[in-house]
């Protein structure tokens, strides 16, 4: 039986999108002083390009050989990508549901102030939020699961992580929880049924009945 939900953030719980992740490192290359060209022309070339562990985006924009923590970087990308988004509306409900029955915790790879902003009052509902600085490897490294794990004595096999990427799932998978993956992210819905996870959330009132 499951006695800890991890929850991604973005695209699970806030609203995220590929035009607003775009519309973001656009204005943030910009920022750093170079041509947003030099990396991507449109939104298509900028999948391609986007890499989800975002250290390795940095390390390309400010082309260093290895990545060395920017603070002005990622304050830059959250001042031009966090307005953009919103909780999703049904997230007070879904939280106060889950909550009666399992311990709730966020391992998200923006930063722990971008999500803890993000939710307000809402953050009373989690345990932990592990965000981006609290970790050395972002997903899919489990690093971010194990140390949820730790902090809140709970067994791999007692957990489930509810994500929507492929990252998502592999963070969960290679840290020996539960997998569980939602349409109305920002990952291929194909892609990801694909992948065969514990759980797949059609809609956020399968949430409700969970």
């Amino acid at each position: 039986m499951n006695k800890l939900i991890i929850f991604d953030f973005d695209g699970v719980l806030r609203d995220a999108s590929w035009n607003h992740l775009y519309s973001a490192y656009k204005k943030l290359v910009e920022a750093m002083g170079k041509n947003p060209e030099i990396f991507f022309t449109n939104l298509a070339s900028f999948k391609k390009w986007y890499n989800i562990d975002w250290h390795k985006n940095e390390i390309r924009i400010l082309g260093l050989d290895e990545y060395v923590p920017s603070p002005e970087f990622n304050r830059i990308f959250h001042e031009n990508y966090d307005p953009l988004l919103g909780i999703f509306p049904w997230v007070p409900d879904a939280l106060a549901h889950l909550s009666k029955k399992y311990t709730l915790v966020i391992f998200s790879s923006s930063s722990r102030l971008s999500v803890k902003t993000a939710l307000g009052d809402l953050s009373r509902f989690f345990s932990l939020i592990v965000g981006s600085e609290d970790v050395t490897r972002l997903k899919p490294h489990p690093e971010g699961v194990f140390l949820a794990l730790n902090i809140t004595k709970t067994a791999a096999d007692e957990t489930l992580m509810i994500g929507d990427m492929n990252v998502d799932y592999l963070a969960a998978k290679n840290a020996g929880v539960k997998t569980g993956l939602v349409k109305w992210g920002m990952g291929e819905w194909e892609d990801l049924t694909n992948l065969k996870p514990d759980y797949l959330f059609e809609k956020p009132e399968d949430l409700l009945s969970f």
